[in-house]
């Protein structure tokens, strides 16, 4: 969080301003520290959220301060709720004769394929509403508070989603589309599977597949970087300004790179998956790991590329239509860049390549355009830079210090035939 963010928002200057106190009260209401240290963070989130769309109006520091603590109380009460619902329903899965054979398992995937991409079509707000509502059993008055709106626009994202999921559960199960009974169906009457019905044992099926026993959101500012531990015992490291939503079902466990970079510590587990979806324009690239170290970063151009520093990496391109297409298996030392638009030929895998050097300061360009290069380096960079096009296409290969990130900048005319001008506040790049 930069100073002038904190100075925009009278709430994110509270949570800067009050940190230790707040870490101190969250690890007495947990009992763990670090877990603590991870609620404060997802309350700093939130309230960077909130600023973003217009934070509710506070009166004075203490107000501001006793918002904070609230927010943050409310994320440990929300949590603790999860994880007690994840217990009871593991339970009810742990005894005999619960688990779905091959038919069954395949019948609820597309089931919830079906939702998934039911809920991709409405904004992330109204996703966000639905899920925590309906499944998390989030107060609507309290989520109202959170997205700065209404408790009826709570209700009408609600009931929004509710008719995307109803409408591609019918037509997944190939039911006439009925009307709505009430405002307030029930989800198992939606998913119960739209006509096929179950219920019972077979309900608490579908929530083992489909709802989360622990998931996470983290993201980071200019300069930062920020390791988030897992609760299988890995951990994912976000390079500055990205952002990463995580997830733990019973069967799998899942990541998607939403911006930036990340480098993934997976434990092994053969029984769940590792995978990491990073969402493009034309569908999406897929890792799937089992247990290992690698690396992940979104670049320019809607092109994704991945590092493996050990173990094995299988990578598929996803159509827009979900079909699968698999590219490669990487392993330890290897590096691989998908582009956008894929053709038939296969992209060019690297030998001998760091994976994230970034955690280490530095950042490695290997035949990148310019305009590439000082993309990636807007993370760190404390000033803009501007790059004409035609010096955008200029290429070139070496290795930047993030701390130095400026005097590369400096010194791009002794690299590149281009000539380099600070003005303004702003570098400006253009070809000679």
């Amino acid at each position: 969080m930069t100073a002038q963010a904190a100075a925009s928002s009278p709430l994110l200057a509270s949570f800067r301003d009050s940190y230790r106190d707040l870490v101190r009260y969250l690890a007495r209401r947990t009992g763990c520290a670090d877990e603590a240290r991870d609620v404060a963070h997802d309350t700093w989130l939130r309230l960077a959220d909130m600023d973003l769309r217009g934070a509710p109006p506070v009166q004075c520091e203490a107000e501001a301060r006793a918002y904070v603590f609230t927010m943050a109380r409310n994320l440990v009460i929300d949590r603790r709720r999860h994880e007690g619902m994840a217990q009871r329903h593991a339970h009810v899965l742990a005894a005999p004769g619960q688990g779905p054979d091959e038919t069954e398992a395949l019948m609820y995937r597309q089931a919830i394929a079906a939702v998934e991409a039911a809920l991709a079509t409405v904004p992330e707000r109204t996703r966000q509403v639905f899920l925590r509502h309906r499944i998390n059993g989030e107060d609507q008055g309290a989520l109202a508070a959170e997205f700065g709106i209404s408790r009826n626009m709570v209700e009408r994202d609600v009931m929004l989603a509710m008719d995307r999921v109803q409408a591609a559960m019918e037509r997944w199960h190939g039911s006439a589309p009925t009307a709505r009974r009430g405002r307030r169906r029930a989800l198992s009457a939606l998913l119960g599977v739209a006509g096929l019905s179950v219920s019972g044992a077979l309900a608490w099926r579908w929530w083992r597949i489909a709802v989360p026993a622990w998931q996470r959101a983290a993201a980071t500012g200019h300069a930062q970087t920020l390791r988030q531990p897992l609760p299988d015992g890995g951990s994912v490291t976000l390079d500055a300004q990205s952002r990463v939503q995580l997830a733990y079902y019973a069967a799998r466990r899942s990541a998607r790179l939403l911006a930036g970079a990340a480098f993934f510590d997976v434990v092994r587990d053969e029984d769940r998956p590792f995978v990491v979806d990073v969402p493009c324009e034309q569908g999406a690239v897929r890792i799937t790991v089992l247990g290992t170290r690698f690396g992940v970063e979104r670049l320019p151009g809607d092109a994704v590329e991945v590092q493996v520093e050990s173990g094995l990496v299988r990578v598929e391109s996803l159509g827009a239509d979900g079909g699968a297409r698999t590219l490669r298996e990487l392993r330890a030392g290897e590096a691989m860049r998908i582009s956008a638009e894929p053709d038939d030929t296969p992209p060019r895998v690297r030998s001998g390549v760091a994976a994230a050097p970034w955690r280490q300061g530095m950042v490695a360009f290997t035949d990148v355009p310019l305009g590439e290069a000082v993309e990636r380096l807007r993370r760190y960079l404390p000033r803009p830079v501007l790059v004409e096009p035609q010096a955008a296409l200029l290429r070139l290969s070496g290795q930047v210090r993030i701390a130095q990130a400026e005097d590369f900048v400096r010194a791009l005319p002794s690299v590149v035939p281009v000539r380099v001008q600070l003005a303004a506040g702003r570098w400006s790049v253009a070809a000679r």
